[in-house]
């Protein structure tokens, strides 16, 4: 085995930057000494070792030798011929001994959870609360001056099936995400309280989860060092050091599912002192600092970064829950190419609520260079905890205000320039008197991922890549914002995926073919809420929640609301507050609850063209006129409830015109209200010729008997040419002798003129 001991660390540059950086001297490691070499006694023809190889683990002589190896010295793993593997289950690494795999060597980890208990039972599952978990496979814990090294590979098998499940340990991973649920995986290398520990020229392929993390240690290298994992395989970050300081990673090049390097601190301690340098880092979620920020991180340096076809570039993310201070972050020479997001400073990460507020300031980018155009994001938390950043030569291929979203940020353009120049409310930007940016060159920086040494591969399922976006107010999935994922979604559409949560945003689906939904029918778990009213946002239509505007729209078991009237008082005028705002056609909401108070639900028309919409077993509550508009809707087996107001009006159908093809159409609906609440009517005609007929309605006992009502009494005359028709109607509110006479009273034949089938011809919802 070679060994090399050569240069020191590329020194740095910039004064600005002199203490943001690893404070020791670091050089290339090398190879120790050997107290033991233990030979291989498997061989995995294709990547599988054979039913047999898999009851013959390597764990218990690998403990041994470790356990009797002095410090300084290393325990070599060692191939011989086609015997070049060794399968191994959670093993631990003690204070000064490195463990040393061959070139031509792996080490593959055990597909038996159970070897992974913390608990019985705990490895290998998905729960819907977090449990004891998974032992890693590599422990290092107290063990400071120890490593791991060499030319071969360990291989954590993420896409192999678990023994005794049908699953991999990527798959129930992603199961985990679809359900918003905890995942108990285990990781490849976890590293605490154990300084100066160091990583070099190992290949690290295929961790279930994190493939290395590191805690509260004084001292860690990660040199030479090549991750490799699918993009699919979700929380399988690179490198995350934590509440650590003095931490190189270098020459390393990273391709992976999560990531490629998080730099995170706790109540543990802060994170500072870091250097990551000449590292190349591929498939991934790019450079990341958080989301854990509370204990504070300082002193980082990023320097000869590339980024090629990573989700984000250089991001730092906290929220309120866990956010604290993150200060002196130096970015220098870095070059990106079809990064999905370059720029993300975003101190509003996830909308949980807390008292730790992130502070960002002192970020430096200079000489930074997207050739790819992705989108930038730089969000302070309000006016008062703002971004505070310097651009030095920062340019963005094709950039537009578009690509563009910023809040409560203080940013400064230095003497290099800048074409990042972001508007938004509570943002501010000095520009340095200087010419325009004159980008750097990153000719020659985007380079193939290298050919790595010859080691066994583990034969795994490569997950798919999945085309639905997730969304997770935690921060676990794809977004945090469903706008965000919206405005991310391709052309042609997406499925957007929602995990349970409150939401407090407003949505404009301008595009077609999106379809939101949550995994779980409880439509209750998943909110989605502003408090915007007519008064105070220019109008009525301008109040809404949801603004739906684009064709083959989908909702299905969320929850819309406007809680404005939670706040306010409700008043004649200036109180409307839309819930949904739709006329786009073809609109679909199934198994949703749709709250508000006055205005809940505008169902309308696009240019004066009715669209088709369809409410499929929906929940809908509000007092005056709260589902109104000119569309052609379907309400199927929905509960319309009535909420506390001193009467009030279900619809107010608004076909203005004998030929508009316009209706509201309610079928084995349920109507009903809150306790105390009456003098409701069925609806008030919005305009001359608003058509609503209600088949097979249990109707409550608060339903006035008359019905329908004029818009104005005494004023307007539109029950003269209104639609207004009942069949079936049953429960205390069908009055039916007592209707106001407008009302047709439908024969079987003539109802049947008026079910789904025939109202949406040519349309099946």
């Amino acid at each position: 085995m070679t060994r090399r001991w050569t240069h020191a660390l590329i020194p740095f540059l910039g004064v600005a930057a002199l203490h943001a950086q690893d404070t020791r001297t670091v050089v290339e490691p090398h190879f120790p000494a050997v107290c033991t070499t233990l030979t291989a006694n498997l061989s995995a023809p294709g990547g599988v070792l054979s039913d047999a190889g898999e009851k013959q683990p390597d764990t218990a002589r690998i403990q041994a030798a470790i356990d009797g190896c002095g410090a300084g010295q290393a325990v070599e793993l060692k191939g011989a011929g086609a015997k070049n593997v060794f399968l191994i289950g959670p093993i631990n690494l003690k204070a000064g001994v490195t463990l040393l795999v061959d070139a031509h060597t792996a080490v593959f980890a055990s597909r038996n959870p159970r070897d992974y208990d913390v608990a019985p039972g705990s490895c290998g599952v998905v729960t819907t609360k977090r449990g004891p978990g998974c032992k890693p496979l590599i422990t290092v814990n107290n063990a400071p001056n120890s490593g791991i090294m060499g030319d071969g590979s360990i291989d954590g098998r993420g896409g192999a099936t678990l023994t005794g499940q049908k699953e991999s340990w990527w798959e129930l991973a992603k199961r985990a995400k679809v359900y918003d649920q905890s995942q108990s995986v285990t990781r490849l290398v976890s590293v605490g309280h154990s300084d100066n520990f160091t990583l070099y020229r190992i290949t690290l392929r295929n961790s279930p989860n994190f493939h290395v993390s590191v805690a509260q240690s004084d001292g860690f290298t990660a040199w030479s060092v090549n991750i490799v994992t699918p993009k699919t395989a979700r929380n399988t970050d690179g490198i995350d050091p934590s509440s650590s300081k003095n931490v190189t990673i270098t020459h390393c090049y990273i391709t992976t599912g999560d990531d490629n390097v998080a730099i995170k601190s706790g109540a543990a301690g802060p994170a500072a002192n870091m250097t990551i340098a000449d590292n190349h880092f591929y498939s991934g979620h790019g450079m990341s600092i958080g989301s854990n920020t509370n204990g504070g991180v300082n002193n980082i340096k990023v320097t000869n970064l590339t980024l090629e076809g990573t989700d984000n570039g250089i991001r730092i993310k906290s929220d309120r829950s866990r956010g604290g201070l993150v200060e002196n972050v130096f970015y220098e020479d870095v070059c990106m190419k079809d990064v999905a997001n370059p720029i993300v400073l975003n101190s509003k990460y996830t909308i949980f609520p807390g008292d730790l507020i992130p502070v960002y300031r002192d970020i430096v980018l200079k000489d930074v260079r997207s050739v790819t155009l992705g989108y930038n994001t730089i969000f302070g938390v309000d006016a008062e905890h703002k971004v505070g950043v310097r651009f030095d030569n920062v340019t963005i291929a094709g950039l537009t205000p578009k690509y563009m979203a910023a809040e409560h940020a203080n940013v400064e353009i230095g003497p290099g320039g800048s074409n990042v120049l972001p508007t938004g409310e509570g943002v501010t930007v000095h520009k340095a008197q200087s010419a325009d940016a004159n980008a750097i060159s990153c000719s020659g920086r985007f380079v193939p991922f290298p050919k790595l040494p010859a080691a066994p591969e583990a034969k795994v399922r490569i997950p798919e890549e999945d085309p639905t976006l997730y969304v997770a107010a935690d921060g676990t999935g794809d977004y945090y914002s469903i706008q965000r994922a919206i405005d991310v979604a391709p052309d042609k559409g997406a499925v957007i995926s929602i995990a349970p949560g409150t939401y407090r945003e407003v949505l404009t689906i301008d595009k077609p073919h999106i379809h939101l939904r949550s995994p779980y029918e409880d439509a209750s778990k998943t909110v989605v809420v502003m408090d915007r009213s007519a008064g105070a946002n220019g109008g009525t239509m301008n109040s809404a929640t949801v603004n739906v505007h684009a064709d083959d729209f989908l909702a299905e078991n969320l929850t819309f609301q406007n809680d404005f009237n939670a706040h306010h008082e409700q008043t004649s005028q200036g109180s409307q507050a839309l819930a949904v705002h739709v006329t786009g056609d073809r609109v679909v909401f199934r198994n949703m609850r749709l709250l508000g108070n006055q205005d809940t639900v505008y169902a309308g028309s696009k240019g004066g063209t009715p669209t088709r919409q369809y409410f499929d077993h929906c929940y809908i509550e509000g007092n005056v006129d709260f589902i109104f508009g000119d569309a052609k809707a379907f309400f199927d087996h929905c509960e319309i409830k009535s909420t506390p107001h001193q009467g009030g009006y279900i619809t107010a159908q608004g076909k203005h015109a004998a030929d508009q093809d316009s209706a509201y159409v309610f079928d084995h609906c349920r109507l009903t209200a809150y306790p105390g609440v009456d003098h409701i009517w069925l609806g008030r005609p919005w305009r001359p010729y608003a058509t609503v007929v209600f088949l097979n309605t249990e109707m409550g006992p608060h339903i006035e008997p008359a019905g329908w009502r004029e818009w104005h009494p005494g004023e307007t005359k539109y029950m003269e040419t209104v639609f207004y028709a009942e069949y079936n109607s049953n429960g205390p509110g069908a009055h039916a002798s007592e209707r106001d006479p407008h009302t047709r009273k439908l024969t079987a034949a003539e109802a049947a003129k008026f079910d789904m089938a025939q109202l949406f011809a040519g349309w099946k919802p």
